[in-house]
């Protein structure tokens, strides 16, 4: 499963109401275990905005093989305090998924993550907890 980041396909037809159509090309190709590994990372929550990391478009990618997971990430921001917490975040959380002997975190930035990464349903979500963008 190795996607291009310069993927400019059109958004597959099973899509998710809080995924951006970056994020639905790469769930849309993941085997069972990488698509449980997707559902576990939409449950955990942003450090300072009330979406999880999918929603906020922060997870690129993630892959599965004979068990070592690799999740491709992003940050909003350079330099944020949250960094450690939210990359122990992610590795706890799929740990415990069977079929995980171990998970590597590969923070990359490129490309750049942006708000227009963001759905009109999260966009919605923050606006509606003061959070204006």
């Amino acid at each position: 499963m190795s996607t291009s980041h310069a993927d400019t396909g059109a958004a597959d037809t099973d899509t998710r109401a809080t995924d951006s159509e970056f994020i639905q090309r790469r769930r849309t190709e993941a085997t069972a275990l990488e698509s449980e590994l997707w559902d576990v990372l939409d449950e955990i929550p942003d450090p300072h905005i009330p979406v999880s990391l999918v929603e906020m478009a922060m997870i690129y990618d993630v892959t599965e093989r004979d068990g070592q997971v690799t999740v491709e990430m992003s940050y909003p921001c350079m330099g944020c305090p949250a960094y450690g917490f939210i990359e122990n975040d992610i590795k706890s959380g799929l740990r415990v998924v069977d079929g995980v002997a171990a998970v590597d975190i590969d923070v990359v930035w490129d490309p750049v993550w942006t708000k227009d990464m963001l759905t009109s349903d999260v966009r919605e979500k923050m606006r509606n907890s003061g959070i204006s963008l």
